[in-house]
């Protein structure tokens, strides 16, 4: 297994863009991410992952790193829906996590600049944020 690129931070925690620890640490609690088999992605962002014959089409702002992550491992990937998020395995024995939106209608693309406001401003239109310790 190989290294991947380092993750894009846009400024972002909706749908498709950068995880938050927060979620993160809430997808522990359940319910288990379930297998897929990952299919690809497009140049417009879509991620293509199949189980049982039934494919699912998600958007991720970094299809080229998933398809890095998914490349260094087994090919199998785990996707909680609840919280939006892929899960990989790495090399390290730990996962490369990615966030997805499950509608390609609603995507957000990424701003030029990370966004910067009041916390609650933040909220609204940058889905989150995280303030250092």
């Amino acid at each position: 297994m190989s290294e991947i690129r380092a993750p894009k931070v846009c400024g972002l925690y909706l749908p498709g863009h950068t995880p938050h620890w927060v979620q993160m640490k809430k997808s522990r609690e359940g319910p288990l991410p379930v297998p897929y088999r990952y299919s690809g992605y497009q140049n417009d962002g879509t991620v293509l992952i199949e189980v049982n014959g039934k494919e699912l089409r998600l958007w991720n702002h970094s299809p080229e790193r998933l398809a890095e992550a998914v490349a260094a491992s087994d090919g199998i990937i785990k996707y909680q829906e609840r919280w939006h998020l892929l899960f990989v395995n790495s090399s390290a024995g730990s996962s490369y996590v990615f966030c997805v939106a499950k509608s390609l209608h609603g995507r957000v693309p990424c701003p030029e600049t990370p966004p910067a406001g009041r916390p609650v401003e933040l909220l609204r239109s940058a889905g989150g944020f995280s303030i250092p310790a």
